[in-house]
């Protein structure tokens, strides 16, 4: 059974982009290098993202096994996963106890849509380059095209 990258639970919107892993002059990969490549990925995207989204602040939290969440503010939590060189970067509404809770869900429902543009933006700006998912198979294969 095949499978795609991970994204939050609850996503309401989910950014795909690649990231090239580095290779020795061997041509061998070097684990070093593409660990370096992803954490300086991360430093930038958090960087930005603060600086053109000032309500987040950092975190280190998993909302499942595989997705990080990296930025959050009281509306709703950033996450980045990684699968094969596939990133995604989803946004997803916070869960929260208020007694409004249905309010307070659709204005963060609201919220992760208003931000989309400015993180395509952002990808965008850091020569990061998008992927459209356009379906997946019956194996759970996903199928990407530039956008």
């Amino acid at each position: 059974m095949g499978r795609s990258v991970s994204y939050l639970n609850n996503a309401e919107i989910v950014l795909y982009f690649p990231i090239e892993n580095e290779y020795n002059e061997d041509g061998e990969f070097d684990e070093d290098l593409s660990q370096i490549n992803w954490d300086d990925m991360i430093l930038n995207l958090t960087c930005e993202i603060k600086a053109k989204l000032p309500s987040y602040s950092e975190c280190d939290e998993w909302d499942n096994r595989e997705t990080r969440i990296f930025l959050q503010n009281n509306l709703c939590n950033i996450g980045i996963s990684e699968y094969c060189g596939l990133v995604s970067l989803s946004v997803a509404p916070r869960e929260n106890s208020y007694s409004e809770h249905w309010v307070r869900e659709q204005f963060s429902v609201y919220h992760a849509n208003r931000i989309k543009n400015t993180l395509q933006k952002i990808l965008d700006d850091l020569g990061l380059n998008r992927l459209k998912k356009i379906g997946t198979f019956s194996n759970g294969e996903a199928v990407f095209e530039s956008v």
